[in-house]
């Protein structure tokens, strides 16, 4: 359903895979020695990569192979993201001109248990259920717009930030847009607090 609703950019394309579905790709030695599952979850992450960029128009595109840093190295002339949980793996992929940037996340929705536990560190800005969402639903979604945020600028600016480095608020009078984030921290000068 998530895949269905999401708006992408334009020229983007998006994939969404099970990881049982992984196979197939050469993988990095430090991967190779990795646990089974680490090993399937990077391989679907992969494939679902090089489906999104053959989905954005890149027909011939090979799977991104892993830079020294641990991330994707994308095709001259294109962004990506790629995320993996629980079964799936789901990459986001447009050329530079498309996107400024891009992050994807998915995230299984948290027990009612845990979000009560994380919602102070995860939303320290919002109160629960000002959304109007069950607070597993409203930490879940949270969690998963900064996690995208963050997986969008860490490519560009290189700094790990936490969960207060962003403000969520929810737009009640845009339903298929309904989290805005704001950096409350200055990223580098492309990207100030604000």
């Amino acid at each position: 359903l998530a895949v269905r609703d999401l708006r992408l950019p334009p020229g983007a394309g998006l994939a969404v895979l099970p990881l049982t579905a992984a196979t197939g790709i050469a993988l990095p030695a430090r991967i190779r020695a990795s646990a089974p599952r680490r090993q399937a979850s990077f391989t679907a992450g992969r494939l679902a990569a090089r489906e999104a960029l053959r989905r954005a128009g890149l027909v011939d595109a090979q799977a991104p192979g892993m830079g020294a840093d641990g991330l994707p190295i994308w095709p001259v002339g294109w962004l990506g993201s790629i995320s993996h949980s629980g079964s799936v793996a789901a990459a986001i992929a447009a050329p530079v001109g498309a996107a400024r940037l891009l992050g994807l996340d998915v995230e299984r929705l948290v027990t009612p248990e845990a979000a009560s536990r994380l919602a102070l560190d995860v939303m320290p800005e919002l109160s629960p259920g000002q959304s109007g969402l069950p607070l597993q639903e409203q930490v879940t979604r949270v969690f998963s717009a900064k996690e995208a945020l963050f997986k969008a600028l860490y490519p560009i600016t290189r700094q790990m930030r936490g969960f207060s480095a962003a403000h969520a608020d929810w737009r009640q009078d845009s339903p298929d847009m309904p989290i805005r984030l704001t950096l409350t921290e200055d990223w580098g000068p492309d990207w100030p607090a604000g």
